[in-house]
């Protein structure tokens, strides 16, 4: 532990003993969180050493949203024009909602996989 944390994690034992008993609870929080990213910061250190990517959520670059936007909106494009060419070209109803519903089962199932892979 640095001498940072550790003078942190002092200067919180003195200031639980100077408050007393009514801040207790808001004493003990902020010493739970210094030691919770004083943990974190080890196991990241760990998680580097062996090249790994790191644990705590604040060191992990950030995510673009994008991607699935991306791909909802080609998925909806793709199904539409999928969908109004089989209808088009289709002389049976029942034909047509048949190849319509592949489609989409299709497309929903592409949607569901991708986002069970993030």
């Amino acid at each position: 532990m640095d001498s940072s944390t550790r003078e942190n994690i002092t200067a919180a034992t003195a200031v639980h003993r100077e408050l007393g008993p009514g801040y207790e609870d808001a004493v003990a929080e902020s010493l739970v969180e210094r030691i919770g990213a004083e943990v974190d910061k080890r196991v990241d250190t760990r998680l580097a050493q062996r090249g790994e990517p790191p644990a705590s959520p604040a060191a992990r670059p950030a995510r673009t949203p994008w991607p699935p936007v991306v791909l909802a909106l080609g998925s909806m494009g793709v199904g539409l024009l999928a969908t109004l060419g089989v209808v088009a070209n289709s002389s049976k109803p029942n034909e047509a909602f048949g190849l319509a519903l592949v489609i989409w089962v299709a497309i929903a199932i592409v949607n569901i996989a991708y986002s069970r892979r993030r």
